[in-house]
């Protein structure tokens, strides 16, 4: 036998293994989300091996596709269609495999961008890995007149707009805040590696592979049973219905205040919540599924209000009802005929931290809980705001 012909056996032995583990350890997930302890209606178990699926796009895109750290692509993820771990609609999402040891060069024009926070961490609270090396806003970096940004990641002190690595810090990430979804802009973001400028990425070895499909299969199977425990440990210590505080979240950014009610209402209740306008730079609510802490269908069904989307009354105040069917109210969040599940809410660069106050109510009784002139939408105005909906959430993801 050639050198070369050992080789290819030995690959294809390694690579054979390497995928069929993966098959494995795939089928074992799925079989635990159809076992005792998940969602058993038909509705939600179909959500779950859909959301499984869509696990599988996300580790393979950010391990098999972008796994090289000399060579690194920011992964756009929290996609209508690409969801886990409660994400706000409101947020463009990047985020890119780094070498700490190594210097990397970020750039993007930022001209028009609300705002955003880019961050060094860890990991991923699924993996059991907490840890912020380091996080900055769009305000706090230098801009060029024309809207230029970029920013050096480095061991070594940088003269201007440095962000220095962290041995243990191996995911750089990005969240743009689109609170106005028409008009504040999502621009691409580019990394390079500073010394690789022009060098093409290298075509995968078998062990390149093989080490990103078990880092692929780890990360799916750890995440597939973790938010449905983490949504049941939250929902075993909540009083349903009832608003708690909002508060800085482990793993998360210092500068995001997540303030959470989780709802339980027949097909006829509603519940209504009712807060002041916060001070804060963006805010938004939104609801998660149980099992999956996916943000529902936000592309086609109003499941987020941000604070561009949200109308006040004429006391500063918003009134937000969750229900199963339209209220004919314009802070409606559509509930989807779920009969549990997570609403959330988040102040962003707060100055202030207003608590909702929340009650259930029968739904025909949501108009007495309004101020008299509060606006009435009927089918043909929901339909008209949904179809617009739909148009400019796919112009942000597309």
């Amino acid at each position: 036998m050639t050198q070369s012909s050992e080789a290819n056996d030995q690959a294809k032995k390694l690579l054979g293994e390497s995928w069929r583990d993966f098959c494995d350890r795939l089928k074992a997930s799925g079989e635990a989300i159809l076992g005792e302890g998940f969602p058993e209606a038909a509705g939600d178990r179909a959500e779950g091996m859909r959301w499984l699926s869509r696990l599988v796009v996300h580790a393979t895109q950010m391990e098999v596709e972008a796994g090289d750290t000399q060579h690194p692509f920011f992964i756009r993820y929290e996609t209508p269609h690409n969801q886990w771990g409660g994400p706000n609609p409101d947020n463009v999402y990047l985020r890119a495999n780094i070498d700490p040891s190594c210097t990397y060069r970020i750039w993007a024009n930022v001209k028009g961008m609300r705002q955003a926070i880019f961050s060094l961490n860890e990991g991923e609270m699924q993996l059991g890995e907490y840890g912020v090396f380091g996080e900055c806003s769009l305000d706090e970096l230098d801009v060029g007149p024309n809207g230029e940004l970029s920013i050096i990641l480095s061991p070594d002190e940088q003269p201007s707009n440095w962000m220095q690595t962290d041995p243990r810090g191996r995911l750089f990430t990005i969240r743009i805040y689109q609170s106005d979804w028409e008009r504040d802009t999502a621009p691409p973001f580019h990394i390079e590696r500073v010394g690789a400028e022009g060098i093409s990425r290298p075509a995968p070895t078998p062990e390149f592979v093989s080490r990103a499909l078990d880092r692929s299969a780890n990360w799916i199977e750890k995440t597939a049973v973790y938010w449905n425990a983490y949504t049941e440990r939250g929902w075993d210590h909540a009083t349903p219905n009832a608003v708690g505080k909002a508060g800085a979240a482990k793993g998360g950014a210092d500068n995001i205040l997540y303030g959470s009610c989780f709802w339980q209402l027949a097909p006829e209740q509603a519940l209504v919540l009712e807060c002041d306008r916060p001070d804060a730079d963006y805010w938004g609510f939104t609801i998660h599924t149980m099992g999956w802490l996916e943000s529902a269908d936000f592309a086609d069904r109003q499941t987020s209000l941000s604070g561009h989307q949200m109308h006040f009354d004429r006391d500063d105040r918003m009134r937000v009802v969750l229900a199963h069917r339209d209220p004919g109210v314009p802070n409606w969040i559509d509930i989807g005929g779920r009969e549990r599940g997570l609403l959330v809410y988040r102040w962003v660069w707060a100055r202030n931290n207003p608590m909702p106050e929340a009650k259930v109510v029968d739904i025909d009784e949501v108009r007495s809980c309004v101020p008299g002139d509060h606006p009435v939408i009927d089918d043909a105005a929901r339909r008209k705001s949904i179809s617009h909906r739909r148009e400019v959430t796919w112009n942000r993801f597309l």
